[in-house]
Formats: structure tokens, sequence, C-alpha cells
């Protein structure tokens, strides 16, 4: 079977397909957290050069990430 290059390699979509959604969306969930701390972190190290677009993106961005974390509560709950 020939995936996309953007699909990711450790996904296995017969396993995937056996587990309870809330275990699916929780992994794609901390994808998303993965994804927003890395921003988070490429932002801290550039502080230097912030201007307001920078500013911006890093309040959405925390935005996102706090709002993932809570959802992600919520499902584990």
């Amino acid at each position: 079977m020939d995936f996309p290059m953007d699909f990711p390699m450790d996904f296995d979509p017969v396993v995937a397909a056996q587990l309870p959604l809330s275990e699916r969306v929780l992994d794609r969930l901390a994808d998303i957290m993965f994804a927003t701390d890395e921003i988070l972190d490429m932002i801290g190290t550039q502080r230097y050069r912030a201007d307001d677009t920078t500013c911006d993106v890093e309040q959405s961005v925390r935005h996102v990430y706090d709002h993932v974390n809570d959802l992600m509560k919520k499902l584990t709950d």
C-alpha cells in the first residue's frame, strides 16, 4: 500500500482501526501538542527578532496548545 509522503511512518492503519476512538483521538491530539510545543520553542529561541506578527502567532499557538491540553484532560478523566 502506498502512502503520501506526509503520512506518519509509525502509523499503522490496521492497528489504528482496532483501537477505540478515544485512543485514536488522543494520539492525534498528542501530535498536535508536540507540534505546537515545537513552534513555541522556535519562537522562544528567536525572541530578539520578535515582531507583532510573531507575538500574534505565539498567542494563537499557545491558545491551541492550552485548548488541546484541556481536551486531552477531558478525554482521560
